[in-house]
């Protein structure tokens, strides 16, 4: 039956012979393309290049998505992958159906083509390369992957007819109403931080951006300007940069894990909504609205 050929482990057989044990570091790596840190660099590209509006649209897709997995992990429970024939590559004691990895890089990348920001093609190809790291990692069946995919799709498409009704509800809202939405956030996310291994993480940057928010709209007020392609990238590589170096050093200051995580993501956060856009203000990579300019 086509149900037990999707939530066999030949499918996953299949995947790791083909490529052999050499190709671990080059899926561990393409699997990343759907977790925490590729929506805290797309957050960071859309705020510095586009601005808030369309940066917050990125974070609303993907808390969208977030919210329904942990639901369907709450309610159902499917073990991971088991066979002896099969390699697994990550320990992972949450549900396995669907894949969370699946679903947030179909959505996160596809709402950037949704709304034009990158081709379809290079979504299609993230996408594939995710669920095929899901398998070959040993941690995902193939009707996981599929079911991650299926979801997000739908998922891009009710979002895409969405998104207007929320820049409805929010446009005009005072900066008060932003400022008690942003500090709420980590008191919101803190509960779900047990229901999967990235909640942690999640919670940092909450926490974070919640700090940053309103710190940059005091003190900032950041646009993006239309400046040359040049200093484009110089304030890409500026501001990527400190975001790598924060990663590598807080890897040789704190050895637990969890804390690390924490504690960069929240740094992170607080570099890209605020010391980030102070930082490009002050070279004149970018300008500053004007005081009757709205938060949203």
């Amino acid at each position: 039956m086509l149900i037990e050929f999707l939530w066999s482990p030949e499918p996953i057989i299949f995947v790791q012979q083909l490529f052999g044990e050499s190709w671990n570091l080059f899926f561990q790596t393409l699997s990343e393309l759907g977790t925490a840190t590729a929506v805290t660099v797309a957050f960071a590209l859309a705020f510095w290049i586009s601005g808030r509006r369309f940066a917050w649209c990125l974070v609303g897709a993907v808390l969208l998505v977030t919210l329904i997995n942990v639901l369907i992990w709450s309610i159902f429970y499917v073990p991971r992958p088991h066979d002896p024939q099969i390699i697994v590559h990550e320990k992972l004691a949450l549900s396995s159906f669907p894949s969370g990895h699946t679903g947030t890089a179909t959505l996160l990348w596809g709402t950037l083509s949704a709304f034009n920001r990158i081709p379809a093609a290079v979504t299609a190809c993230i996408v594939l390369g995710v669920m095929v790291s899901r398998l070959y990692l040993g941690v995902h069946y193939l009707g996981d992957v599929l079911s991650g995919l299926a979801l997000g799709l739908i998922l891009v498409v009710v979002y895409q007819r969405l998104w207007p009704v929320l820049v409805r509800c929010f446009s005009g809202r005072t900066f008060r109403f932003f400022l008690v939405l942003s500090l709420s956030a980590p008191i919101g996310v803190f509960p779900f931080t047990s229901f999967f291994p990235e909640g942690w993480e999640v919670f940092g940057a909450a926490v974070g951006a919640g700090i940053g928010i309103p710190l940059e709209y005091w003190y900032v007020r950041y646009s993006p300007a239309k400046v040359p392609k040049r200093k484009q990238v110089l304030k890409v590589i500026i501001g990527l940069g400190v975001l790598v170096m924060l990663v590598l050093s807080f890897r040789f200051i704190i050895s637990n894990e969890l804390a690390r995580n924490t504690i960069t993501f929240c740094l992170a956060a607080l570099w890209i909504t605020f010391l980030a856009p102070a930082l490009f203000t002050r070279m004149g990579l970018s300008k500053t609205l004007s005081s009757q300019s709205p938060p949203f």
